[in-house]
């Protein structure tokens, strides 16, 4: 899943108000800027193999670091302690609201590997790589796999916009309206792209999705206004 990891972020933006947009985008795709990173060094790995499943040609064989069940949790927690006593550290929260939004990163955290379990195919690990690997193998049926991105993101967008208002300008008005279309055809166009050749292409678009898709995110989030505000 990629677009459709998305639609965590915006359901805690409904959850929580003061939770940024940006940091809700890189929480739910923490663990893959990681895997990003570390098959440019051999610590996980990843073949491309043509057909692989009808979404991708991906061969994910080693990645008990980032996408285990176990390694998810503890990047979760992670994520809890360094938002809570780093990042909220000096902001004027009461601690119960500071709790909260470092939780719900955490949880936006854990919450990639539950989005990946119906698309993968049985890569992922529970424990430990040489343990039992589950998913669902819906990438191996396109059409299902790109309404499932879909429909995520659109429910998504849907709780962002029960909690948030439009604010001044063309941005504040329409700004977040294109950017929601903009993923929905990514969405749907993502498996259609020419499948990266080596890992380091891979790694670099992918990062630099991310990255782009974040700071946009949080550009046009502080475009609008939280609802009760």
């Amino acid at each position: 899943m990629f677009i459709g990891h998305y639609s965590v972020s915006f359901a805690v933006k409904k959850a929580e108000p003061n939770i940024p947009l940006w940091a809700g985008f890189l929480g739910v795709q923490w663990v893959d800027v990681l895997f990003m990173i570390f098959i440019l060094f051999g610590i996980e790995g990843i073949r491309f193999v043509p057909h692989f499943t009808e979404m991708n040609n991906y061969d994910l064989y080693y990645m008990p670091f980032t996408h285990s069940l176990a390694a998810g949790i503890v990047w979760a927690i992670f994520a809890y302690l360094i938002v809570k006593f780093l990042f909220l550290k000096n902001k004027p929260y009461p601690d119960a609201t500071k709790k909260k939004i470092s939780g719900l990163i955490g949880l936006s955290v854990l919450s990639h590997y539950f989005l990946d379990l119906p698309m993968h195919t049985q890569d992922l690990p529970i424990l430990f790589d040489s343990g039992l690997k589950i998913g669902f193998g819906l990438w191996q049926h396109r059409n299902i796999s790109i309404a499932l991105e879909v429909g995520l993101t659109l429910l998504g967008l849907f709780l962002y916009f029960k909690a948030t208002k439009p604010g001044p300008g063309f941005g504040g008005k329409y700004g977040m309206q294109i950017f929601g279309a903009f993923l929905i055809i990514l969405a749907i166009a993502t498996p259609f792209f020419p499948p990266p050749l080596t890992i380091p292409e891979f790694s670099a678009q992918a990062l630099f999705g991310y990255v782009v898709l974040a700071w946009v995110a949080g550009w046009l989030d502080k475009k609008r206004i939280p609802i009760g505000s």
